[in-house]
């Protein structure tokens, strides 16, 4: 389970993750201290839960609720706050469950309990919309997708001509085979999604990459990679840390 803490006060976000740290020891937990970086973090990360502080510094909680609920890989949403009456809105916006602060064990228990509950059910589903996409997109023969400059040219990229997706604050860029860089209008989560079976690979939060045009790899430092791109201009792309497993697996490197 991925949880996103997002909660202005420092000393509650910590008293927070110890207790969530404590009843759910496999869980990654990241934490955010207002609305503008939590929308980020869950634009650019995979999020399964959100512990929503309805009280932050520029959007509150429930901006925040509000903004994000509509995409189809929102994170499950529970909100903390000091007021029951914030209770009946958060329903309203489709939280799974509320917690009230001070935050007691036995509570943060039951609301753990609904919360894989609910992943479970929503893997179940997701697993069969998969199976569906992916044998639909077995049968099709269009490889491409559109992309954008200067919001007025639109093109259709074909994979083969793309060497990585690059994350650039809100925007995400494709970098082709020319040199030339494409805006597109997806997330990094919905490109992943789509060009899995495409032989693209996240290397990095903010990139994926086209393996079919990976020349080189070389050593960086804490863990980490650069990849050497086949292009004229022999571009470096990140490998963190974080994805250099998942790509050993995949191309059997060692």
């Amino acid at each position: 389970m991925r949880i996103l803490i997002a909660e202005d006060e420092e000393h509650t976000r910590a008293e927070l993750k110890y207790l969530l740290e404590k009843l759910e020891p496999a869980a990654t937990i990241l934490e955010t201290d207002d609305g503008i970086e939590t929308l980020h973090v869950i634009e650019q990360e995979a999020i399964d839960v959100l512990f929503l502080d309805v009280n932050m510094p520029g959007k509150d909680g429930l901006k925040v609720a509000a903004e994000i609920l509509n995409r189809p890989t929102a994170p499950l949403i529970v909100f903390a706050t000091a007021y029951n009456q914030h209770a009946i809105k958060a329903f309203e916006l489709a939280a799974v469950d509320y917690v009230v602060k001070p935050y007691r064990e036995s509570r943060l228990l039951q609301t753990l309990e609904r919360l894989r509950q609910t992943l479970s059910q929503r893997e179940a589903l997701g697993a069969k919309h998969q199976a569906v996409a992916k044998y639909i997109d077995s049968q099709k023969s269009i490889h491409k997708l559109w992309a954008m400059r200067d919001e007025d040219v639109a093109v259709l990229l074909d994979f083969k001509e793309i060497l990585f997706f690059e994350a650039d604050d809100k925007r995400v860029n494709a970098k082709v085979l020319s040199g030339d860089m494409w805006q597109v209008r997806y997330t990094m989560r919905e490109l992943e999604e789509r060009l899995i079976n495409n032989g693209f690979a996240r290397t990095h939060k903010s990139y994926l990459v086209n393996l079919e045009h990976v020349r080189e790899i070389e050593p960086w430092f804490s863990g980490s990679y650069l990849l050497r791109m086949d292009d004229q201009a022999r571009s470096k792309v990140p490998l963190s840390r974080q994805f250099a497993k998942q790509l050993k697996e995949i191309t059997g490197w060692f």
